[in-house]
């Protein structure tokens, strides 16, 4: 069950007025950041900024918050999210800061800020959307990953090289990989990468005998590195759905 998503607003403030700004469609004076990111806590504290443009007299600020899912960032609802904060007339610049409690375990999050100045009669002159850095609530973690992809006869009867390719889907680098290669469920071979750094993909060949069930690659397969998943490291082939190549030289 989703834990409740909690907004508290902690501050709508003006600040000293330091004189007209202009200002384009692609350069605004307007900024949100991540204020503080608290994984035990489970909370986010986000702080928007906007500055006067040229004629305008107020500003409007919006927050909402954004969840990354399987197909990108979408928007949370929850109570006191997406009203426009106002600020006093005439005033040089305006900030909102925005705390969230109650985020999910394992998700990444951004506040996403509307931006809208008018002038003395109302009238709009100009909007801005910005997006705040990510706050992952989660530790930063390699996260590895073996697929099977070849198996080439060698110059030699019975043996083949198969060939493994090894991706870190995580965010931070991995030191000292190992990847192991089991046929018909006997290890044959071990291979350790130096370093995998952040989406970094490598193709590794390792030799054994020729499989008559199945063929199974495994990086870090003993589960000494700490990593964000730990449920995709293995891939396991039948025998007869494993492209094999032309003969490989050694």
């Amino acid at each position: 069950m989703r834990r409740r998503l909690l907004i508290a607003p902690l501050l709508a403030a003006a600040i000293a007025a330091a004189g007209a700004t202009s200002a384009s469609a692609s350069d605004v004076p307007a900024s949100v950041k991540v204020k503080s990111c608290s994984i035990p806590d489970a909370s986010a504290l986000f702080i928007a900024r906007m500055k006067q443009i040229d004629g305008s007299q107020r500003m409007w600020l919006r927050f909402r918050m954004l969840e990354k899912g399987a197909g990108g960032f979408h928007v949370l609802k929850a109570p006191g999210l997406g009203r426009w904060r106002k600020s006093r007339p005439n005033v040089g610049g305006f900030a909102y800061r925005q705390a969230v409690r109650g985020l999910e375990a394992g998700s990444l999050y951004r506040a996403q800020v509307d931006y809208r100045w008018y002038d003395a009669t109302g009238n709009l002159l100009q909007t801005a959307r910005k997006r705040s850095h990510p706050c992952r609530q989660f530790d930063v973690l390699p996260n590895l990953t073996a697929a099977l992809v070849l198996a080439k006869r060698t110059a030699r009867d019975g043996v083949f090289r198969y060939r493994v390719l090894v991706t870190n889907e995580g965010i931070a680098s991995a030191t000292g990989v190992p990847v192991r290669l089991t046929v018909d469920g006997t290890v044959v071979g071990t291979v350790t990468l130096p370093r995998l750094a952040p989406a970094q993909r490598v193709v590794i060949g390792i030799t054994g005998p020729a499989c008559t069930l199945s063929v199974k690659a495994a990086a870090d397969p003993d589960g000494v590195i700490v990593e964000s998943s730990e449920s995709d490291n293995t891939h396991e082939v039948a025998c007869a759905d494993l492209p094999v190549g032309s003969t490989a030289r050694g």
